[in-house]
């Protein structure tokens, strides 16, 4: 499937049994290892000539990235959070249906939720899948104690079905063998993997996470090497025999996933989808939400000197422009291009970095890099994140795509700030009820057609977002063709007036004669 088809149907089937072979990979805790280690059983079970389907916990884009690309597909990201758990099971339904197993990648620890209670957790969703746990230990300066801790998961919660455990960073032979005869012997867990400390450790890292692979150098060599570490270090035969040991989730009747296609608009609306090495975080669903009702999406990168295309809307993504700062700064073509069509109208919807390039200024250290100018906003990378975890907000002010009183729970993740926004500004569309969004109480900067956000929305999550880019588009395509209507009807017009003013000046001409 390419990157902007359409999801597929599923409403109308009867129900269906879900038994494909699945596991979730989880942790004890954010930064053991859990992505490089799933990234690689996946890549090595591709290369045994299986067909993955792969999914992600949580709101994640990076990681996400890195296990669609191990799987040659898209990542889904599953999330009880930001959408219903029947459309999490739909969604897990349909994407892993025909496929020979399903990974689910954990977020954080296994347990580690919204609250103390560990509500939307690794854990909370293994349960919902019926899918059995490999739990990743980092072993880092411990021995027996990993065992204890491994017993610990496993009493904390008896409903949940810890299957294995893959032991990460090792530092030896000797190390492992006391691992994995504590572990086996003392929590009751199955050891089916060892993988050295210094396997993957030179892969690059930014703020909580992996470099995104559009920035790695050598991303695909990076997962066949990891793909080789996994069949060296993890017996991917026992790994599939977990899988197997899921069994049936039960029958399950599908709900519809994609939005309910609206009537009454064109069906080749054209948008703009910003995406480079600069703006590359979009959830495969938000797209597809779109091309399920007939959008052309076409790419558009702000790093090449060319101009915007005619498009109906534009959607920039979130992504890591601090990164490409200079080049985004001195590509006049294409911002020139943008301050046109925006000043013309077109409606464009910018997620956080989308955000911080439609701002006047982008600040890095002493350092500041002319963006588009859309708002009369300045950018600045801060030292540490501004806004981390999920938000909700509440629509209170007109804007193009969202109507006033929705309330809307996305997430959000930046390290820049805004500054330059009066206190008495009105430009802010969104009151904050959770989170930081842009100070804490506002957010969501909109302009004429423009709306820039620090919200990322999950479409499965909140269909009002597709329905709000679709009548934009639609809306700003109907003043283009009656725009054009009246041009074309110009020179007739023109003529007719001609002709007019042609009889009027020799009626004139008359009476001046008769006079």
């Amino acid at each position: 499937m390419g990157p902007f088809d359409a999801a597929p149907e599923i409403s109308g089937r009867m129900g269906s049994e879900i038994t494909t072979p699945r596991f979730i990979t989880a942790a004890l805790r954010g930064g053991a290892g859990k992505t490089l280690i799933t990234v690689g059983i996946v890549a090595a079970l591709r290369t045994r000539g299986l067909l993955p389907a792969v999914f992600k916990k949580g709101p994640d884009y990076i990681d996400a990235g890195w296990l669609g690309l191990a799987a040659g597909d898209h990542c889904y990201n599953l999330d009880t959070y930001l959408f219903d758990r029947r459309v999490v099971q739909s969604s897990f339904l349909t994407r892993s249906s025909g496929k020979d197993v399903a990974v689910i990648e954990g977020n954080r620890g296994i347990f580690d939720g919204v609250d103390s209670s560990g509500s939307y957790s690794s854990a909370e969703l293994a349960k919902l899948l019926r899918a059995p746990v490999v739990l990743i230990v980092d072993a880092t300066k411990v021995t027996r104690t990993a065992a204890a801790l491994v017993l610990g998961c496993r009493r904390m919660d008896p409903d949940l079905s810890i299957a294995a455990v893959i032991v990460n960073r090792v530092s030896g032979a000797r190390h492992e063998g006391i691992l994995r005869r504590a572990i086996e012997t003392d929590a009751g867990i199955p050891v089916v993997g060892s993988v050295s400390k210094l396997a993957l450790e030179s892969f690059p890292q930014r703020h909580l996470g992996l470099l995104p692979l559009h920035e790695h150098p050598a991303a695909a060599q990076f997962v066949r090497d990891a793909a080789r570490i996994a069949e060296e270090s993890i017996d991917l035969e026992n790994v599939m025999n977990v899988a197997r040991s899921a069994g049936s989730l039960g029958t399950l009747s599908p709900i519809e996933i994609s939005p309910v296609h609206i009537g009454g608009y064109p069906s080749n609306l054209r948008i703009g989808i910003m995406k480079d090495s600069s703006f590359q975080f979009y959830y495969p669903e938000n797209l597809e939400a779109l091309a399920a009702r007939g959008v052309i999406l076409v790419e558009v990168s702000a790093l090449e000197p060319s101009p915007l295309p005619e498009l109906d809307a534009l959607y920039i993504g979130g992504g890591f422009p601090e990164t490409h700062a200079e080049r985004l700064a001195d590509n006049r073509v294409f911002k020139e291009s943008l301050q046109a069509a925006v000043k013309r109208g077109l409606p464009v919807y910018a997620e956080c970095g989308g955000l911080m390039y439609l701002s006047r200024n982008l600040i890095i250290d002493r350092n500041v890099f002319p963006m588009a100018g859309i708002f009369p906003v300045d950018t600045r990378m801060e030292r540490k994140p501004q806004g981390l975890g999920y938000i909700r907000i509440r629509v209170i002010a007109a804007n193009p795509f969202y109507v006033v009183g929705t309330v809307l729970t996305g997430h959000e993740f930046h390290y820049s700030s805004v500054a330059g926004l009066d206190d008495a500004d009105s430009r802010c569309a969104f009151q904050v009820l959770r989170g930081h969004g842009i100070d804490g109480s506002r957010d969501g900067l909109h302009m004429g057609n423009v709306l820039g956000t620090y919200l990322h929305v999950h479409a499965l999550g909140e269909p009002a977002w597709a329905d709000g880019m679709l009548r934009s588009a639609a809306a700003f395509r109907g003043m283009k063709e009656s725009e054009a209507a009246r041009d074309e009807d110009s020179p007739q017009r023109a003529q007719k007036f001609d002709a007019t003013n042609s009889s009027a000046t020799s009626a004139v001409s008359a009476v001046n004669r008769f006079l």
